[in-house]
């Protein structure tokens, strides 16, 4: 575990965060927004790995782009056509879709290397200690033994598939 020494780390916690009551993950909608997720990044790989045997990854970051626009358009539609007034919301959502941009970018790249399939996803998907590092630090998260053993393993993994 990182120690940071100017900016005190937040206690970690052993008890279920209070505002979350302890629920089912079946039951819970979050699980299955994050299967769907799951899906479609697991297929959103292995598109990138066979787009990016054909086009380099300039090209292959357009036309993800583009591939987004129908579901932007549907969500917008929607919406009609009505954006989200709240300025720090517009920057963070922007802000987020440079970020991706970018990180895609890197992942197309990397994809086109020719490396490893399984090693290349693994590696990018550990974006999330990342976050959960951020989370800590920034929005003063707390995390519980089970995440940080989750952290471990996940850090290990990596190691393991390399």
């Amino acid at each position: 575990m990182l120690v940071f020494k100017r900016m005190p780390m937040p206690p970690i916690t052993t008890q279920q965060d209070e505002r979350e009551p302890l629920q089912s993950p079946w039951r819970a909608a979050w699980f299955w927004c994050a299967v769907l997720s799951v899906i479609g990044w697991g297929c959103f790989a292995i598109c990138a790995k066979l787009g990016s045997r054909e086009i380099p990854a300039g090209p292959m970051q357009v036309l993800f782009t583009v591939g987004a626009l129908p579901v932007a358009l549907a969500l917008l539609a929607s919406r009609r056509f009505r954006l989200e007034k709240s300025a720090p919301g517009l920057f963070y959502g922007t802000a987020k879709g440079i970020l991706s941009g970018l990180g895609g970018l890197a992942a197309f790249a990397a994809y086109r290397t020719g490396g490893n399939t399984a090693v290349i996803t693994a590696a990018t998907a550990m974006y999330p200690m990342v976050t959960v590092a951020l989370a800590v630090i920034v929005l003063r998260e707390r995390l519980n033994w089970r995440q940080i053993l989750g952290l471990a393993f996940a850090a290990v993994s990596l190691i393991a598939l390399s």
